[in-house]
């Protein structure tokens, strides 16, 4: 009798520690860092996101093309000593996409993937737009993204609340486009909005809980716009880190500006 007892009480102590294991196991999976994957983030606008994000003290990986990490570019080495995992990938290049998303770890949640990678939006005349042109900036801001978010789609979907946003531009809005100019620019963009809603629309019918959105950064000066624009850096990545935020389910397939406003497409 007594030696039951005893086995009874070390069996109840022992699935009440078994428990206790469990539950702080939970929470500590709940208290992991959120995770964020920054394609294109050596310079301009993703290297200010980049900044903004280790300083919330998020989780992120950042990505650069093969080639420049190659020539030894000295914002390659910047990274590096922000602290943040670094991968190699170019839009170009299917297979450095899917490299890197094996790279990341089809296990691993990834809670924000942000396609920032682009080209410059000159020339602006119709008569300078050429077809090559045209297919390149297709391939970098339409197809490279679209291409990423599927290849990643495995540690997307074991993200908590998990957010999709590409880098588009108010110039992808064909209702918008009141004064012409960077046609192979507009064309691009204005696919990336549509294979975003697209792709936001078929995934709401599998049943997959992923938010997708296009987001406009501000006309801001860059390298990559051969340093014309006319909003402020700090104030327009400030913007984009509370869009990120407020980003909900509702908002899927939208095209949003960085100050919260939605623009038509």
């Amino acid at each position: 009798m007594v030696l039951d007892a005893c086995l009874s009480s070390a069996s109840s102590c022992l699935s009440q520690l078994l428990t206790n294991a469990v539950r702080a196991f939970r929470q500590l999976g709940s208290m992991r860092r959120k995770t964020v994957l920054i394609v294109g983030a050596n310079r301009g606008i993703g290297n200010n996101l980049l900044k903004a994000f280790v300083e919330e003290s998020w989780d992120v990986t950042a990505t650069v093309r093969p080639k420049t990490r190659t020539e030894k570019d000295p914002t390659v080495v910047e990274l590096e000593k922000a602290g943040v995992r670094l991968l190699e990938l170019d839009y170009l290049d299917e297979a450095t996409i899917s490299r890197a998303a094996a790279l990341y770890g089809a296990d691993r949640p990834l809670d924000l993937l942000i396609n920032v990678g682009g080209l410059s939006p000159h020339p602006k005349p119709w008569q300078e737009q050429t077809g090559e042109m045209m297919v390149e900036k297709f391939r970098v801001m339409a197809v490279g993204p679209i291409l990423t978010i599927g290849h990643f789609l495995p540690s997307l979907e074991l993200g908590d609340n998990t957010k999709i946003v590409n880098i588009s531009s108010a110039f992808g809005s064909v209702s918008k486009n009141s004064f012409g100019t960077c046609m192979a620019y507009r064309m691009a963009k204005t696919a990336l909005n549509q294979g975003t809603v697209t792709m936001a629309r078929e995934w709401e019918k599998e049943g997959r809980k992923l938010t997708m959105v296009n987001v406009e950064p501000g006309f801001i000066s860059t390298r990559l716009t051969g340093w014309d624009g006319v909003d402020d850096m700090t104030t327009c990545v400030a913007g984009l880190m509370r869009v990120f935020k407020d980003i909900t389910p509702q908002d899927n397939g939208t095209l949003i500006k960085w100050d919260g406003n939605r623009i038509p497409y």
